[in-house]
This record gives C-alpha cells, sequence and structure tokens, in this order.
C-alpha cells in the first residue's frame, strides 16, 4: 500500500514548525506562512533553510 503523504512547514517570527500529514489527519497552524509539499525532502530542505532542527527521534529520513 501506498501511502501519499503530503508535508507542511509553518513558519513565522523566530518559529518554525514541520508536519508531516498522511491525509488522515487534519492540519491547522497559528502560523501566518503554510508552505505545502508533495516531496519529503523538498520540505525537509525548506524546514532546515527556516532554521528547524530536526532531531534524531524525529529525523523523518533516518528511516527511509
Amino acid at each position: 500500500m501506498i501511502m501519499d503523504n503530503t508535508y507542511y512547514v509553518c513558519h513565522g517570527p523566530d518559529v518554525v514548525h514541520y508536519v508531516a500529514s498522511d491525509g488522515a489527519s487534519t492540519m491547522a497552524s497559528g502560523q501566518p506562512n503554510i508552505e505545502q509539499f508533495d516531496d519529503e525532502q523538498e520540505a525537509v530542505a525548506r524546514a532546515e533553510e527556516l532554521g528547524y532542527v530536526f532531531t534524531i527521534e524525529e529525523d523523518p529520513l533516518v528511516f527511509a
């Protein structure tokens, strides 16, 4: 079964959030900017560009 994940990078002044969604959940953010990605690597690159730091536990590409 292929999962169609969607990735979001939400950001505002001094904050960046990274969200991966399998489509079964809804996503909302209080941040003024929400960028949507179909490609995980593009979303990760954008989040890191904005200053998001992934921990080992949440690194989306570690278990890929």
